[in-house]
């Protein structure tokens, strides 16, 4: 009687942790499903996102911008720098050039050539030094100064040229990139729907926008500063012809004969 007992208790406790089995199956791969859904909508969330420092055409955007801004700077404090009166210039060399003195050329090629009168003076400076060999020296001594003064406030400007024409094209290797990985992505992911590419190409628009963020303030930049260096150059030139042409009219009433200086009054 008593091993009839056991042996149905034994019975009874097999047959239980066999239904706590079958129990226990559902539940571990009800689990193993939740686990699942929630990886996939991880990865299709993850799917197309841009992120900013898995770009590297934007952080080479923001080098070059900071490059930019530099050299932006630099460029118009030298020009600030350079900047002259040239009314006051014009007036100096009118009074002390006039027929009839006597200039002292070298003293008065040092004068102007002072940093209060920028550009401009030292280029009539470097003209004046050609004075007494004529109007044809004068000439060949302004156009070496306006030379060499055009070449020193051009200078970095080409950066400027240089990056307003390519940075677009950088950003648009960026956006190429972005939609490689969109399509990557969505092959990845199967049967997702077109929301993932969609979404992947969306964020690597980005990277053009940022191009043209970055390249039209250059360009504007270096359209404005390329403008001023323009404005001096061709200043500067003024003040050369108007030197020669002082010595051509000096020329010309010191060659003059007594009949024609009264004939002319």
């Amino acid at each position: 009687m008593r091993v009839k007992f056991l042996s149905m208790m034994v019975c009874l406790w097999v047959l239980g942790g066999a239904l706590l089995a079958q129990e226990a199956v559902p539940a571990s791969d009800e689990a193993a499903a939740v686990v699942e859904t929630q990886s996939d909508a991880q990865a299709f969330a993850e799917a197309g996102k841009f992120h900013f420092g898995d770009d590297p055409t934007a952080w080479v955007m923001i080098g070059l911008f900071l490059l930019a801004l530099a050299v932006v700077i630099e460029r118009t404090i030298i020009l600030r720098r350079n900047k002259g009166n040239n009314a006051e210039l014009v007036r100096i060399l009118a009074e002390k050039l006039a027929p009839g003195t006597n200039p002292n050329i070298d003293q008065l090629s040092e004068e102007v050539s002072s940093k209060e009168y920028g550009v401009e003076g030292r280029v009539a400076g470097i003209t004046l030094k050609g004075w007494p060999y004529g109007e044809d020296a004068m000439r060949e001594y302004s156009e070496a100064a306006i030379i060499a003064e055009q070449r020193n406030l051009e200078k970095r400007l080409v950066v400027l040229s240089t990056l307003g024409v390519n940075v677009p094209f950088i950003g648009l290797l960026g956006t190429v990139l972005g939609i490689m990985k969109a399509f990557r992505d969505l092959a990845m992911l199967g049967d997702s729907g077109p929301a993932v590419i969609m979404k992947g190409i969306s964020e690597a628009l980005i990277a053009t926008a940022m191009g043209l963020g970055v390249a039209l303030p250059v360009v504007f930049a270096y359209n404005a500063l390329n403008r001023i260096v323009r404005t001096k150059i061709s200043s500067a030139q003024e003040i050369a012809t108007l030197l020669r042409a002082m010595r051509i009219s000096r020329e010309a009433q010191e060659h003059k004969t007594p009949q024609e200086v009264s004939y002319g009054s």
